[in-house]
Order: C-alpha cells, then sequence, then structure tokens
C-alpha cells in the first residue's frame, strides 16, 4: 500500500508517471477486484482500474466500508481512470488522467455541492491517504477523492 500522498504536479509525476507517455495506459493501470459490487450507470461493478500502485488503497477503502456496514452509503460508481481535462479547464489534465482519483454517489454529491460523505466515509478515505474534494478550499467536489494534493 502507497502510505506517501504526493503534493503537486512534479511529485505526482515522479510517483505516478507522466501522462504525456503513450505506453502510460499499458506500464501502469491495471484492474483490480471490488470487494462489493457497486453499480455505473445502472450496470453492475465487480473490477475497476487505478494505477497499480493505488489497487491496495482502493482495496483497503472498499473492504473498509463493506467491514463496517457501509456500503449502502458508497453504491453507485462515477469512475477512476478517465482521461479527460478538469471539470472547467479545458488545459489542465484531470487527476483521473493517473488513475489516482475516484467519483462516487455523484447525483448525492454533485460538484460545488455543500453535501458530504459521512465523517465515517471521509475517515476511511482519509486513512488510505485520499484527499476529499468536499473539504477542498476553491470548489468544492463531494463525489471526488483522489490520492493527491496540491493539484
Amino acid at each position: 500500500m502507497l502510505d506517501k500522498t504526493p503534493n503537486g504536479l512534479a511529485e505526482i509525476n515522479q510517483v505516478f508517471g507522466s501522462i504525456d507517455d503513450p505506453n502510460f495506459e499499458n506500464k501502469y493501470i491495471r484492474a483490480f477486484p471490488m470487494p462489493y459490487a457497486l453499480l455505473y450507470n445502472g450496470q453492475t461493478v465487480v473490477h475497476a482500474r487505478c494505477h497499480y500502485l493505488l489497487i491496495d488503497n482502493f482495496t483497503q477503502v472498499f473492504q473498509e466500508i463493506q467491514k463496517r456496514g457501509l456500503c449502502d452509503q458508497v453504491k453507485n460508481y462515477g469512475g477512476i481512470y478517465q482521461v479527460r481535462k478538469e471539470r472547467g479547464s479545458t488545459t489542465k489534465p484531470s487527476v483521473h488522467c493517473w488513475a489516482i482519483a475516484i467519483d462516487l454517489e455523484e447525483d448525492k454529491y454533485p460538484l460545488g455541492s455543500t453535501a458530504r460523505f459521512s465523517d465515517d466515509i471521509v475517515q476511511i478515505f482519509k486513512d488510505a491517504g485520499f484527499a476529499y474534494g468536499g473539504d477542498f478550499v476553491h470548489r468544492l467536489d463531494p463525489m471526488h477523492w483522489q490520492f493527491c494534493t496540491g493539484y
């Protein structure tokens, strides 16, 4: 399990590799089994894909959610690995490009909303090294978790 959360673009690239590498996906992105099934647009998801260095971190989060009986709070999956720009930007890559971020329950916790996941869910993710978008200063993103800061 990765225990040091990178800060800023330089550290993200140092730890996870450059998304400008044409072989980035083949080198770094791996599928892993979800500890319990989620839903993506109504379809059951039992595997997800993330940066291979974070498989244990994501697995720990969902195992802990399941262990604590909190699966009813985290049922809808919005994705981890997505090659796209940050919402609202035409130039800045989203941290989803590195497959180090996840969106969950986007209908309940939309971008800009002050709604928040429960303190238990927030703490489970933080214990695994993830920063919570519901704590962002400039633009709240309460559906979003990322394994980096300062970006």
